[in-house]
């Protein structure tokens, strides 16, 4: 046997894989087709599952939203108006109360006999939709004579009353006379961070800026950015509202983010010689070897800010 004829012996197309099969074609279509008609119920139930998971997850939002508190800005100062009115109210000037009046004439209720010289919301409480229980706290004073006849203001001290107040479509209205309310349970102050005098040991320098800093701010006394940071937004109170300002105390703490904080005590006078002791909140920092402050607090920080 030749090479040629070997050749023509051996089969052109040894790779019968991809010789076309019709039936093996039709069976792969048949194959897919169920696939679809499967495939189908089994989207639609994962779909289903996953609008009802959704679906659940809006109610639990809706559950937990918090409710917000209705507005009782203008209830408050009806109120505070209110209060003010009825205690120099009397006999002799019931209009300032009409029609409240109307069903409780103030009979041998001598007016101008009270006054308030503040009076000030604590809170409303609803009583229904549109319709509160304000409590206010007012200053009040008697007006008595002295041996000369001349009126004089003598201190009663501060009462507190609970006034209804409903919202109407053409706006507030007072719903009947006041009560009056023994005054809100005192709590006790938290723990504050800075609790006293100290650690000041390891800060040499820092009482010293902080008299000047003070005497600037509230005495007008030197260049108030001396003594506070470049990005400082302090400014100094302007008039200037005392003469003097003497420091009484000074804690300082260093919080777990490295920032000082200080809390210092101070004794203001003013040029009549009235004092006022006074608390400030800064933050401190050391810069090129000198203390400055950067910030003052709004209040002083509590002992709980440090662990929360």
């Amino acid at each position: 046997m030749t090479a040629e004829t070997a050749r023509d012996d051996t089969p052109r197309d040894r790779d019968t894989s991809r010789i076309w099969n019709p039936a093996l074609t039709v069976r792969v279509l048949n194959i897919t087709l169920w696939l679809f008609v499967i495939s189908g119920p089994v989207a639609a139930v994962f779909v289903a599952t996953q609008v009802t998971s959704l679906s659940e997850q809006v109610d639990l939002l809706d559950i937990g939203a918090v409710e917000i508190p209705p507005d009782t800005t203008g209830a408050e100062g009806v109120a505070e108006l209110y209060i003010a009115a009825y205690l120099t109210a009397g006999e002799d000037s019931t209009t300032d109360l009409y029609p409240l009046l109307d069903r409780a004439s103030p009979d041998r209720v001598e007016a101008g006999s009270l006054s308030a010289t503040r009076t000030v919301s604590l809170g409303a409480e609803q009583v229904e939709p549109g319709y509160y229980a304000v409590t206010v706290a007012a200053e009040v004073v008697a007006i008595d004579t002295d041996g000369e006849g001349r009126p004089v203001r003598v201190p009663v001290g501060t009462r507190f009353y609970s006034v209804g107040v409903v919202e109407t479509t053409t706006g507030w209205a007072i719903t009947g006379l006041p009560s009056l309310a023994p005054a809100p349970v005192g709590a006790i102050a938290p723990e504050l961070l800075i609790d006293g005098r100290g650690g000041l040991d390891a800060a040499p320098g820092l009482e010293q800026m902080l008299s000047r800093f003070l005497a600037a701010f509230l005495a007008g006394d030197g260049e108030l950015t001396r003594y506070t940071s470049p990005s400082s937004p302090i400014r100094a109170i302007q008039p200037p509202p005392f003469g003097t300002a003497e420091i009484l105390e000074v804690g300082k703490v260093e919080t777990s983010d490295g920032v000082t904080q200080v809390a210092v005590v101070v004794r203001a006078t003013d040029s009549a010689r009235r004092a006022q002791i006074l608390e400030y909140a800064l933050v401190v920092e050391l810069r090129d070897g000198r203390w400055e402050v950067s910030r003052l607090l709004a209040a002083p920080p509590l002992a709980t800010s440090e662990t929360n």
